[in-house]
């Protein structure tokens, strides 16, 4: 999986050796700055997932509860030849997996903040009022800080204490933005995990696969 994302990199970086063919942004220029700012889900997948249920009505039906992720990033759009360009950007993301599990007593909910590096090839399509943008590239991930396990009931259980996930992520970033005006922007940005986060700890009945990933709405600037 590394190597897939490293290749993705790598062809991506390549497009930016092209010349530009003189197409410009709407305004005027050949570079936008972009600020944004994201708030949607965080939820995971794999064998051994953290997640909450809600039990509705009295027939025991189960609805799971996705967590919240909150992203700030800026991105350098650089036009390339005729309606691509490469955007690299960096971006702080704080997740958790359940809002309410975060204050609940003896709880064990899931809480990360990532720092994101990123690389968005992107795809414009311009019209007198609405502009739309589609991006696809490689994110990496961070982990600045994250919980580790603990266990209320026991705290001499051999997980308490432990780690829960490694320090690097890997994903792919998929975007559709839309542009209007002079600067306002928005639209939904997801990041797809590619890698199993979970560390494997055998001895105390830690196994499994967990895959980090986040649906998100966006709200920005471009200048």
């Amino acid at each position: 999986m590394k190597k897939l994302v490293l290749g993705a990199c790598t062809i991506l970086l390549s497009f930016a050796l092209l010349p530009a063919q003189g197409y410009r942004f709407w305004n005027g220029k050949n570079v936008e700055n972009i600020i944004q700012f994201n708030n949607g889900t965080f939820n995971q997948t794999g064998s051994n997932k953290d997640y909450e249920v809600l039990n509705i009505g009295h027939n025991g039906f189960r609805l799971p509860v996705l967590g919240t992720t909150l992203r700030l990033s800026y991105g350098l759009d650089t036009r390339l030849g005729g309606n691509m360009s490469l955007m690299p950007g960096a971006g702080i993301r704080a997740q958790t997996a359940s809002l309410i599990g975060m204050f609940a007593i003896g709880g064990d909910t899931d809480l990360m903040v990532c720092a994101d590096v990123f690389l968005s090839l992107r795809y414009h399509l311009d019209t007198e009022r609405l502009g739309i943008v589609f991006g696809l590239g490689p994110d990496v991930s961070y982990v600045l800080y994250q919980n580790p396990y603990y266990v209320d009931a026991d705290p001499n259980h051999p997980r308490d204490g432990l780690k829960k996930f490694k320090d690097f992520d890997f994903g792919i970033q998929p975007s559709v933005t839309f542009r209007m005006g002079s600067h306002f922007q928005w639209g939904l940005e997801a990041i797809i995990g590619l890698r199993n986060m979970r560390i494997q700890y055998p001895n105390a009945g830690v196994y499994g696969s967990t895959y980090l990933h986040a649906v998100m709405l966006t709200c920005g600037f471009h200048f």
